[in-house]
């Protein structure tokens, strides 16, 4: 009984390792996706309405949800009072302490951007904000086939992992 009990908890446990594997996807894909909105409200409010960027960061903050508003509301506190700091330290700061599920890569284009915010005109922010979108828009594709294609994979690798032990142990 007990064995049989141990094997059981060992396949529940490995699937829902397989099946932590595909939430991290989803969230990433989540995350990106958030990101972009935000940086699209982000780049009305620099480009349009010719907003300070603590005043346009919280709006892009209250566009996102979850790690992204997060992300975009540190960055407007950060702004408001840089204390020797550079925006780009900020930036910086905030996307490694926010809990967002991103690539290195996604990080590194992320932080390319923190270099131009606060220190050109409006109109090269708004451009570079858009290229940044346009990129993050590329890796929302990625990251939607990745999720499609490994989601499966890590799902079925969980259980079949599971019930291999159980069946090793009994």
């Amino acid at each position: 009984m007990t064995q049989v009990m141990g094997a059981v908890l060992l396949t529940v446990g490995c699937g829902a390792m397989g099946l932590g594997a595909v939430r991290r996807l989803d969230q990433r894909v989540r995350d990106l996706w958030e990101l972009s909105a935000g940086l699209d409200a982000l780049r009305r409010e620099l480009g349009c309405r010719l907003a300070p960027l603590p005043a346009a960061l919280r709006v892009a903050a209250e566009e996102c949800h979850s790690c992204a508003a997060r992300f975009f509301e540190g960055c407007a506190q950060g702004a408001g009072g840089l204390h020797g700091r550079s925006f780009q330290q900020v930036w910086r700061e905030e996307l490694e302490t926010c809990p967002l599920q991103l690539t290195a890569e996604d990080r590194q284009m992320l932080e390319q951007l923190g270099s131009v915010l606060g220190r050109y005109d409006g109109e090269s922010q708004c451009r570079a904000i858009e290229e940044e979108v346009s990129r993050l828009g590329r890796q929302i594709v990625q990251a939607r086939e990745d999720r499609r294609r490994l989601g499966r994979v890590y799902g079925v690798l969980g259980m079949t992992a599971g019930l291999f032990l159980a069946v090793l142990l009994i």
